[in-house]
């Protein structure tokens, strides 16, 4: 057998891998959350045990002052950086803890996208497909039409 045969197959396993344990990664939850259930809600988490030690002083100062909470959810801060927000939600009565980097904040502008790109990045991300996929167009019709009649 063909030596590039052998190598392009050993390289399709660990490629494989790769794509398929990516996605294992993408979920935002929470390194303190020990035990918790995924919920019908995009990243939010029905808390069933905390570790304490994994806490910062301010989520450890919420955790004595009003217990675990119900629910934790993620969301991004509605700002240029695009922070990561975990959100402790107390059903009774209604409390909405907010944090920032583990420091406790007591009013911040949520959003629901979660990515990490702002308005200006995601425009010119768009744009940028755009422009490549009309190149790449160009290209092929120039093929198409010109090229195969030589």
């Amino acid at each position: 057998m063909n030596l590039f045969f052998q190598f392009r197959t050993l390289c399709v396993y660990p490629l494989l891998a790769a794509f398929l344990l990516s996605s294992v990664g993408c979920s935002y939850r929470p390194a303190y959350l020990q035990e918790a259930k995924k919920t019908e809600v995009s990243e939010r988490w029905k808390v069933q045990k905390i570790d304490p030690n994994r806490l910062s002083a301010d989520e450890k100062a919420a955790l004595e002052q009003f217990g675990t909470p119900e629910y934790v959810r993620f969301y991004r801060r509605l700002s240029q950086k695009r922070e990561q927000v975990y959100a402790w939600i107390y059903p009774d009565p209604v409390r909405f803890v907010t944090f920032i980097d583990g420091k406790k904040i007591d009013y911040v502008v949520l959003d629901d996208d979660l990515t990490s790109l702002n308005e200006r990045e995601r425009n010119l991300r768009f744009w940028s497909l755009v422009i490549a996929g009309s190149v790449a167009t160009v290209g092929l019709l120039y093929y198409a039409v010109v090229a195969k009649k030589k």
